[in-house]
């Protein structure tokens, strides 16, 4: 993850340690099974009155098996790819 981490701030992210972090944020990006909903603070959560964006909430990214490049795409466009296939 660290190297994850360096690259998406190379890319122009903050990246932030969600466990210390007591601040609005965007997304969440985790690998495998290591992510823990219960970090996720109401401190966390962006309020509807605190930005110009059409979507709130915090997306929730696991990287696994993920190029930098999908990864980048999912944040900057906030789209993932739908849990089921219904084709």
């Amino acid at each position: 993850m660290d190297n994850l981490k360096q690259e998406l701030a190379k890319r122009g992210f903050e990246v932030v340690d969600l466990e210390t972090y007591n601040y609005p944020i965007d997304a969440i990006v985790y690998e495998g099974n290591s992510f823990q909903i219960s970090h996720i603070s109401r401190n966390n959560m962006p309020q509807m009155t605190s930005g110009q964006r059409a979507n709130y909430g915090v997306l929730i990214v696991n990287a696994f098996g993920k190029s930098i490049n999908e990864i980048e795409d999912m944040l900057r466009t906030r789209y993932y790819s739908p849990l089921f296939d219904l084709n």
